[in-house]
């Protein structure tokens, strides 16, 4: 078993020993079991399962995952309950709306940051529609 806690800046959103943990990652999806290799990494948007059970877990968006070999932390700037997400329609909003301030950004910087907006919008929205 593995001890899990992920965190947010708006408090504890799990902790608990699992068998397994996927986490989405910059370079892919990453399966953690007991005695992973220490590792150091970047969150992207997706859900967070445990014990190869993907229709459970906490949705993630940007962060850092740091695993050793007893315990898995992640840090996220935003995270949900898969069931609690926020409403489609919200959601198809803020896209839209990200969509567009990115196509009007006058600075690399702010390309970036919508970018990296639209990005996380689609991700939610994806995971949305997969789990209505």
């Amino acid at each position: 078993m593995i001890q899990v806690e992920i965190v947010s800046p708006q408090g504890l959103l799990y902790a608990g020993e699992v068998e397994s943990v996927n986490v989405p990652t910059v370079e892919g999806e990453v399966g953690i079991l007991e005695n992973h290799m220490f590792l150091m990494t970047l969150l992207k948007p997706g859900l967070v399962y445990f014990n190869g059970d993907d229709k459970n877990g906490v949705v993630v968006t940007y962060g850092i995952l740091d695993v050793t070999p007893k315990k898995v932390l992640i840090l996220t700037e935003e995270g949900y309950e898969l069931g609690k997400l926020p409403p489609e329609s919200k959601l198809r909003e803020e896209f839209e709306k990200a969509i567009k301030k990115q196509a009007t950004a006058e600075t690399m910087e702010e390309i970036k940051e919508w970018e990296k907006a639209t990005e996380k919008v689609r991700a939610l929205l994806d995971l949305v529609e997969r789990y209505r």
